[in-house]
């Protein structure tokens, strides 16, 4: 570090911390908000730090740079891969600094990181619009969590004789058929204000628990009802989760 102390490196990072207004150009902040110093992009071996192209060089402050370095964590470039219901605290946040028990599994990746297996509450990092994908992932799964274990059904018989366990959501109804490893779920959607009911197709869920298909058959009614793209995309994730148990 001795040699950044001279003359040289003085006048080499006041031209580029020059050009770059004073200012982080990864944060936007400037002094005296932040230290702000001057990174290197690439170095070179046996090149001084000031024998450098200007344009080889960025401003950043003092907490950007030591992230650039991995001194620090990047709170910024992760991408979110994964998220699952672990059903418990069954897991440790890998976010540096946190390590407490979490349910909601987020799987993310940084190209110079890795992957870290992060908590609901340690997403900041991440872009907004997945940080938007992990609210209704984990709201989601709530919601399956409490349809599962709180909706006891009630009891119904098609016009042909066929029984079914029924389980409300808002002007829906999940119908599930069979006997323990051998359901099939269907779902009857229903406007408000309209009288009649739409019955999709009954899907097999082969081999499974009463307790899963319910589950499933929740989800897929989540993934009809959703508009958006993105969340249609997670809720197909989380179905699949589900379904192949």
């Amino acid at each position: 570090m001795k040699s950044y102390v001279n003359e040289k490196w003085a006048r080499f990072a006041l031209a580029v911390k020059q050009r770059d207004n004073f200012r982080c150009l990864q944060c936007g902040r400037a002094e005296p908000e932040v230290v702000i110093q001057v990174h290197h992009v690439a170095y070179r071996e046996g090149r001084a730090p000031w024998d450098y192209p200007i344009s080889d060089c960025r401003t950043l402050c003092k907490g950007c740079h030591a992230r650039e370095h991995n001194l620090i964590e990047p709170d910024y470039g992760w991408t979110l891969l994964a998220i699952e219901d672990l059903g418990g605290p069954y897991a440790q946040c890998e976010r540096r600094g946190c390590g407490h028990d979490i349910r909601y599994a987020h799987t993310t990746y940084h190209p110079k990181v890795g992957y870290r297996v992060v908590g609901s509450t340690c997403v900041t990092h991440l872009t907004r619009a997945d940080r938007l994908l992990s609210d209704t992932a984990v709201k989601v799964y709530k919601q399956i969590s409490r349809f599962t274990h709180e909706a006891d059904g009630t009891e119904g018989t098609t016009k042909s004789g066929r029984r079914y366990l029924a389980g409300k959501y808002k002007h829906h109804e999940i119908r599930i058929y069979g006997d323990e490893l051998n359901y099939a779920f269907q779902l009857v959607l229903k406007e408000k204000g309209v009288r009649w009911h739409e019955f999709r197709d009954v899907i097999r869920v082969p081999g499974r628990k009463l307790e899963d298909v319910k589950g499933v058959a929740f989800v897929a009614l989540q993934g009809t009802l959703a508009g958006d793209e993105k969340e249609k995309e997670l809720l197909r994730n989380i179905y699949r989760n589900y379904s192949c148990g």
